[in-house]
């Protein structure tokens, strides 16, 4: 199964970026556009996984800055 992603931008109402409830789930190329966008546009961001991810997709999300 491919896995799934979230990727949750970290506010100063949720610095854990724990708040997963209203944020779909991705697939890995939509989840890295995700993840470029937030971080072009200065945000710290989280990404959650579910299913088995590989090692390339961990750094991509890793290289961007995320917090996994």
């Amino acid at each position: 199964m491919a896995a799934t992603f979230q990727v949750i931008a970290i506010s100063s109402l949720d610095p854990e970026g724990s708040d997963t409830c209203n944020e779909p789930m991705l697939l890995y190329p939509d989840a890295l556009k995700t993840a470029r966008q937030f971080k072009a546009d200065g945000k710290a961001f989280r990404v959650i996984a579910e299913g088995e991810q590989s090692e390339q997709q961990l750094q991509s999300f890793l290289a961007l800055g995320a917090l996994v």
